[in-house]
Protein backbone atom coordinates (compact mmCIF):
# COMPACT_ATOMS: atom_id res chain seq x y z
CA UNK A 1 0.00 0.00 0.00
CA UNK A 2 1.20 3.53 -0.77
CA UNK A 3 0.16 6.69 1.11
CA UNK A 4 0.73 9.64 -1.22
CA UNK A 5 0.33 12.19 1.59
CA UNK A 6 3.43 10.75 3.34
CA UNK A 7 5.70 10.76 0.28
CA UNK A 8 8.46 13.40 0.18
CA UNK A 9 9.62 12.35 -3.31
CA UNK A 10 13.11 11.47 -2.14
CA UNK A 11 13.29 8.68 -4.79
CA UNK A 12 14.70 6.19 -2.27
CA UNK A 13 12.11 3.58 -3.28
CA UNK A 14 12.81 4.13 -6.94
CA UNK A 15 16.58 3.86 -6.43
CA UNK A 16 16.35 0.54 -4.60
CA UNK A 17 13.68 -1.18 -6.71
CA UNK A 18 15.39 -4.15 -8.44
CA UNK A 19 12.87 -4.30 -11.29
CA UNK A 20 12.15 -0.59 -11.92
CA UNK A 21 8.41 -1.02 -11.35
CA UNK A 22 8.06 2.42 -9.69
CA UNK A 23 7.93 5.79 -11.42
CA UNK A 24 7.20 9.28 -10.15
CA UNK A 25 5.86 11.37 -13.01
CA UNK A 26 3.21 13.91 -13.87
CA UNK A 27 -0.32 12.54 -14.06
CA UNK A 28 -2.22 11.92 -17.24
CA UNK A 29 -4.12 9.37 -19.27
CA UNK A 30 -2.99 5.76 -18.92
CA UNK A 31 -1.70 5.50 -22.49
CA UNK A 32 0.47 8.57 -21.91
CA UNK A 33 1.66 7.34 -18.48
CA UNK A 34 2.81 4.07 -20.02
CA UNK A 35 5.25 5.97 -22.28
CA UNK A 36 6.93 7.51 -19.21
CA UNK A 37 7.55 4.46 -17.03
CA UNK A 38 11.08 3.54 -15.94
CA UNK A 39 10.58 0.05 -17.37
CA UNK A 40 8.43 -0.62 -20.43
CA UNK A 41 4.93 -1.89 -19.66
CA UNK A 42 5.12 -5.10 -21.69
CA UNK A 43 1.71 -6.34 -20.56
CA UNK A 44 -0.78 -3.71 -21.76
CA UNK A 45 -3.73 -5.46 -20.11
CA UNK A 46 -2.09 -5.21 -16.67
CA UNK A 47 -3.46 -2.17 -14.88
CA UNK A 48 -1.14 0.38 -13.36
CA UNK A 49 -1.53 1.57 -9.79
CA UNK A 50 -1.55 5.38 -9.81
CA UNK A 51 -1.45 7.32 -6.54
CA UNK A 52 -3.18 10.50 -5.58
CA UNK A 53 -1.18 13.66 -6.27
CA UNK A 54 2.00 13.86 -4.20
CA UNK A 55 2.08 16.85 -1.81
CA UNK A 56 5.44 18.29 -2.92
CA UNK A 57 4.93 18.63 -6.67
CA UNK A 58 1.53 17.22 -7.55
CA UNK A 59 3.12 14.39 -9.53
CA UNK A 60 1.94 10.79 -9.01
CA UNK A 61 3.57 7.49 -8.04
CA UNK A 62 2.95 4.82 -10.66
CA UNK A 63 3.51 1.13 -9.91
CA UNK A 64 3.46 -1.59 -12.55
CA UNK A 65 2.16 -4.51 -10.49
CA UNK A 66 3.07 -6.91 -13.30
CA UNK A 67 6.76 -6.18 -12.70
CA UNK A 68 6.74 -5.90 -8.90
CA UNK A 69 8.28 -8.91 -7.12
CA UNK A 70 6.99 -7.77 -3.69
CA UNK A 71 10.46 -7.82 -2.18
CA UNK A 72 9.59 -5.04 0.28
CA UNK A 73 12.75 -3.05 -0.32
CA UNK A 74 10.72 0.08 -1.12
CA UNK A 75 9.02 -0.10 2.29
CA UNK A 76 12.30 -0.76 4.11
CA UNK A 77 14.02 2.17 2.43
CA UNK A 78 11.19 4.72 2.71
CA UNK A 79 12.03 7.28 5.45
CA UNK A 80 8.38 8.33 5.93
CA UNK A 81 6.65 4.93 5.75
CA UNK A 82 4.72 5.97 2.64
CA UNK A 83 5.18 2.37 1.46
CA UNK A 84 3.74 -0.35 3.68
CA UNK A 85 4.13 -4.01 2.80
CA UNK A 86 1.24 -5.36 4.87
CA UNK A 87 0.99 -8.95 5.95
CA UNK A 88 -2.24 -10.80 5.44
CA UNK A 89 -3.62 -13.91 7.08
CA UNK A 90 -5.15 -16.79 5.17
CA UNK A 91 -7.37 -19.16 7.11
CA UNK A 92 -7.38 -22.77 5.89
CA UNK A 93 -10.23 -24.80 7.44
CA UNK A 94 -9.47 -28.39 8.41
CA UNK A 95 -11.59 -31.28 9.68
CA UNK A 96 -10.45 -33.72 12.33
CA UNK A 97 -10.82 -37.51 12.07
CA UNK A 98 -14.39 -37.47 13.41
CA UNK A 99 -15.50 -35.04 10.71
CA UNK A 100 -15.89 -32.21 13.18
CA UNK A 101 -14.55 -28.81 12.28
CA UNK A 102 -11.23 -27.83 13.87
CA UNK A 103 -9.76 -24.41 14.44
CA UNK A 104 -8.42 -22.99 11.15
CA UNK A 105 -4.69 -23.03 10.68
CA UNK A 106 -3.20 -19.57 10.28
CA UNK A 107 -0.74 -19.00 7.47
CA UNK A 108 1.01 -15.64 7.36
CA UNK A 109 2.16 -14.33 4.02
CA UNK A 110 3.91 -11.17 2.95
Amino acid sequence: MFEAKLCIECDACIDICPVDCLTITRGGEEADLRTRLRAPALEPTQLLFVSDALPQTGRVMVKDENLCVHCGLCAERCPTAAWDMQKSTILWPHADEGGRSCQPEKLKTA
